[in-house]
């Protein structure tokens, strides 16, 4: 082994920031397969739907299919094609090391000469994800086969450049690293693998279960599709936090066996200085641990799900100065901080330079993005132009201005329950409410056919109003309030000019009365409409 010797780096913010800018630039690598994946799950996910689509305008009779006909069997014409379909399923499982589980079914439909339509389309639909979740198989595997040697090399290489001393290393072969990624290292004792099977049995079942439904109920694939979509939006999310963790894990991983290598006996927790890092991974940044404390998930990043924490060498020798970079909570843009400093120390920080609870709302908004984005959307198609124009603005808005927000969310609500109200409706809505008025009021105004009303005399007599006076305030109503009663449920209509109360079962004016007689309450209500 040939040894040179340098310069010895004893900076403690050194190598916290090295080994911090290592464990970024091999994350970044597989942010990359995520994407890719993203692409698989759109691709597959848009098959699924036009199989389904197809398979249904080919069987369907005047837009209906049941459960007798999804289960006839293919004719000979039908049986045909689907062998064909089988044949090439197998020529691509043989070419792309498809699960052998899976080929064995292929191989079984194959021989089948009695097999119904549902059965049929089910196995084509399944096809796909098994095509999904061999290659997020892949995906994961070279994911982590290039952290887990990206790791031990750089790792390596910062270490003999940090220790000014170079020596030579045996590389470490192929076999060595599918042992490591063959071995569980979670609570529940699954490899990437098992989770990749669990996550595709899961899909599976969910198609399978919304296409039977879909035939049961005799109902266009519309409904069920919307289903399969929304699964496949949580199939994809785990599939994308899966090579995440995975990567950290096996970056620790080869880190850890680097370490171990060139006799490294005590490591450093290094997190991110930035919004996007949990209370956990702040509490533990800075903590020093022996090698043989070395236990992922409590001692040893990954912590958690997506975690960004890595380790560094610690020596006795190393002093606290120097610097290591930071990033602002606001603006994003990097700086630099000493090398002693916490994360508690750097939060402190930026809640002074921009505001108290700065930071805990940075990383609210950065944790919620995927949850605002699809409530953004929501909001869009029911609101239009009511709701912010981009989704920045949508953000800003639910995390600044609470009282803006929660006008915002109750409008939405309430077009919910009264599509056609307008932000004005909405707004007389919230005044009427706001006069202590008993009921369910709606603006605009129930639709009720003023023509078809009858009449009570005796109140007629007593407030001097006729059929036609009632009839008059109920077209000319700008609210309703819907009121249940010991006499039943009841419709009170309120125009300026005089208000009728309508029974809801019956149609029949309880009770009408003009301006003159309006109670402080009705009084109220008209003047949120003058």
């Amino acid at each position: 082994m040939r040894v040179v010797a340098m310069a010895r780096q004893t900076n403690a913010a050194y190598w916290a920031q090295r080994m911090k800018n290592m464990e970024d630039a091999l994350l970044d690598q597989s942010y990359s397969y995520v994407e890719n994946l993203e692409k698989q799950f759109a691709a597959a996910q848009a098959e699924i739907e036009r199989q389904m689509a197809r398979w249904y305008q080919r069987f369907a009779t005047n837009n209906e299919i049941d459960l007798a006909e999804a289960k006839r069997l293919l004719n000979s014409k039908e049986l045909k094609e689907f062998h064909w379909t089988v044949a090439e399923y197998i020529a691509y499982g043989e070419q792309n090391a498809i699960d052998g589980a899976w080929m064995k079914q292929l191989e079984n439909a194959s021989a089948r000469v009695h097999i119904s339509r549902l059965e049929a389309l089910k196995l084509q639909l399944q096809q796909q994800a098994e095509v999904l979740y061999s290659n997020q198989l892949d995906y994961v595997d070279a994911a982590a086969r290039k952290m887990y040697e990206g790791s031990y090399y750089h790792t390596a290489f910062e270490l003999q450049k940090g220790l000014g001393v170079g020596w030579t290393m045996q590389a470490i072969n192929e076999e060595t690293i599918t042992k490591v990624l063959s071995r569980p290292w979670t609570t529940d004792n699954q490899t990437f693998r098992d989770r990749c099977w669990t996550n595709k049995q899961s899909l599976v079942n969910s198609v399978n279960t919304q296409l039977t439904q879909m035939v049961i109920r005799g109902e266009a694939p519309d409904r069920a599709i919307s289903a399969i979509s929304k699964q496949f939006d949580v199939s994809r999310a785990k599939a994308g936090r899966l090579v995440m963790t995975e990567s950290a894990y096996f970056s620790s991983a080869g880190q850890k066996d680097c370490y171990k290598a060139l006799d490294v006996e005590r490591y450093k927790i290094v997190a991110s200085f930035d919004k996007d890092t949990c209370s956990l991974c702040a509490d533990m940044d800075g903590k020093v641990f022996k090698m043989s404390e070395y236990q992922v998930g409590l001692t040893a990043p990954p912590f958690h799900p997506w975690c960004r924490c890595c380790t560094c060498p610690y020596f006795e020798d190393m002093n606290g100065m120097g610097e290591r970079y930071a990033r602002d909570a606001v603006t994003g843009e990097r700086f630099k901080v000493p090398g002693n400093m916490t994360y508690d120390q750097w939060k402190a920080q930026q809640d002074a330079l921009h505001g108290q609870g700065t930071v805990d709302k940075m990383q609210k908004i950065s944790y919620n993005e995927t949850a605002d984005r699809a409530q953004f959307e929501k909001y869009k198609e029911r609101l239009s132009a009511d709701t912010p124009r981009y989704f920045k603005d949508f953000q800003a808005l639910k995390y600044d201005r609470a009282a803006e927000y929660k006008d915002l969310a109750g409008l939405y609500s309430y077009k919910g329950r009264v599509p056609e109200a307008s932000k004005a409706d909405y707004k007389a809505y919230k005044a009427v409410k706001a006069t202590g008025v008993i009921g369910t009021v709606r603006v605009p105004p129930e639709t009720i056919d003023a023509d078809i009303l009858t009449f009570n005399d005796a109140h007629a007599a007593r407030h001097g109003c006729t059929l036609d006076d009632a009839k008059g305030y109920v077209r000319a109503a700008k609210c309703t309030v819907r009121r249940k009663r010991w006499d039943g449920v009841s419709i009170n209509c309120y125009s300026l000019d005089g208000a009728a109360y309508i029974d809801a079962d019956t149609m029949k004016v309880k009770t009408a009365f003009s301006e003159k007689d309006f109670d402080p309450t009705t009084k109220a209500i008209a003047e949120v409409f003058r």
